[in-house]
């Protein structure tokens, strides 16, 4: 699977990106539906500022999209890709807590 390094270097920043608590938790909030800033930033228990930094490199990564509705933005994840990567991790993850029970 050759694949040049600034594709290997690209992959490497959203899993990096998905590697923060904060932006993982806030990619996890948008799988449910989408949300404003405000929204993301009470179920998190974190200030909008510190949202909208994290969501502004979301979307340079292209893990997260924004929707305008008059002054209010609303964010989604930006593809069903995306959903996909965060669906596999959390199996991922259940399994192995599974596996460590026994």
């Amino acid at each position: 699977m050759g694949k040049d390094r600034p594709f290997l270097e690209e992959l490497s920043a959203m899993f990096k990106a998905l590697g923060d608590p904060t932006r993982l938790g806030i990619v996890l909030e948008l799988m449910e539906t989408e949300k404003c800033v405000s929204e993301i930033s009470s179920s998190l228990s974190i200030s909008d500022s510190s949202t909208s930094h994290h969501l502004r490199s979301l979307r340079q990564l292209k893990l997260v999209k924004r929707r305008r509705e008059g002054q209010k933005l609303f964010y989604s994840l930006d593809d069903h890709h995306v959903y996909l990567i965060l669906t596999i991790g959390l199996e991922h993850q259940e399994h192995r807590g599974r596996e460590e029970e026994r």
